[in-house]
């Protein structure tokens, strides 16, 4: 069975990534009370949420579409030598494809293990295992990111060491880090167990 889908619905589907604001911004005044730094400070410099569910718990990140529960895609841009803090997703899956640049994906407890992806090149990491990626070219690079998890999972399973929440908190104090909970990132002892 076809379904009709007028000009006019289809471009409410389309996404023009120089018209998004990086989520970052959805910070800045949203009442939550985590700095947009501070946010960075954990993640890319700047995250375009292209497609995620409606009714996720993170609902001042609005996604360019409203997606089908259990995926979040996302661009990453990055410059030279800024990523993600080593972090694990307890029950979601984040696959990693660089777009115009080299990536080093990081993993393992204390982030031992280490490969670069070039342009195209794809990695999975599975929930449970810490990870974490860097720009490693010498120019601002662009980098997609799939989420997935069990449909109805509100995505925020991240953890990150007790050592970032600490950096974090001498630069804006303990508030930031307890206002991160409340969307689902804590920080936890270096390599416990989750």
């Amino acid at each position: 069975m076809s379904t009709h889908f007028s000009p006019a619905e289809m471009d409410r589907r389309i996404v023009r990534l120089r018209e998004l604001e990086p989520t970052k911004r959805s910070y800045e005044g949203s009442g939550t009370g985590i700095p947009s730094a501070a946010y960075e400070m954990l993640a890319a410099r700047n995250i375009y949420m292209l497609m995620a569910p409606k009714n996720r718990s993170r609902g001042m990140n609005k996604p360019a579409v409203e997606g089908l529960p259990g995926l979040e895609v996302a661009i990453v841009e990055c410059p030279p030598g800024n990523g993600a803090e080593l972090h694990v997703h307890e029950r979601t899956t984040e696959s990693f494809m660089p777009l115009d640049g080299r990536y080093e994906v990081i993993w393992g407890d204390k982030g031992e293990q280490t490969i670069v992806l070039e342009p195209y090149d794809f990695v999975s990491v599975p929930p449970g295992v810490y990870r974490s990626f860097r720009n490693v070219d010498d120019h601002e690079t662009k980098m997609l990111v799939f989420i997935q998890g069990p449909e109805g999972d509100s995505m925020n399973d991240i953890t990150y060491e007790t050592s970032v929440g600490q950096r974090i908190e001498a630069r804006f104090g303990p508030e930031a880090t307890a206002n991160m909970a409340n969307i689902g990132i804590r920080f936890a002892p270096e390599s416990s167990p989750l």
